[in-house]
């Protein structure tokens, strides 16, 4: 099978990662509280303008891109999804990296380094454009990915009609149901399923 492969609220916790900084953060630097701790987005969860999201971003992108680890058992997942035969894609809308500069190069860069450092295996990476709302929709079609493991809802809700899509459960997806969706709370959870 052709297996596609988020980043961000998938292989990495972002969730996870604002909830260990993005609290303090905005109660000490704008004295704002979270306004909706099921939300992914900071701009949502704290309810707060633009200038806000940049700073925190500003502050903690390289410690969530570069530092913040894989998720448990992520790596040895993709590892035997390879090993049994699958073809796993990586598929992102990782901020910059369409981006055809010195940052876009610099994101793809981290972005490679740092699946090499979790020990993720995969035979492809795609980098998708955030701008544009169905671009994963577009690369599943064009390499015939049979599963998809997403958590964003946009991405799921789009995916679902040409492809199987397991949903990574977050307080933010809790919407995500449907005939081809499928839930998994962790790696263990997505093994059986694609296997199952």
């Amino acid at each position: 099978m052709n297996i596609g492969i988020d980043i961000d609220g998938v292989l990495a916790d972002l969730q996870g990662f604002h909830s260990k900084h993005a609290p303090l953060f905005f109660n000490m630097k704008f004295n704002r509280n979270i306004a909706d701790k099921t939300q992914c987005d900071i701009r949502d969860m704290f309810q707060c303008p633009e200038e806000e999201r940049y700073e925190y971003w500003k502050k903690y992108l390289l410690k969530y891109i570069i530092v913040e680890p894989a998720r448990k058992g992520a790596k040895g997942v993709s590892r035997k999804l390879r090993t049994d035969g699958h073809t796993v894609y990586i598929i992102t809308k990782r901020v910059f990296t369409c981006n055809d500069d010195f940052k876009g190069k610099l994101m793809r860069f981290i972005v490679r380094n740092w699946l090499w450092r979790n020990g993720i295996k995969y035979n492809e990476i795609i980098f998708c454009d955030e701008a544009i709302p169905d671009s994963k929709r577009t690369v599943c079609l064009d390499k015939h990915i049979d599963v998809m493991i997403e958590d964003e809802a946009v991405n799921i809700n789009v995916i679902a009609p040409i492809a199987k899509v397991i949903c990574f459960d977050t307080s933010y997806n809790r919407e995500c149901e449907g005939e081809n969706i499928s839930r998994a709370r962790d790696w263990g959870e997505v093994y059986r399923l694609i296997e199952g």
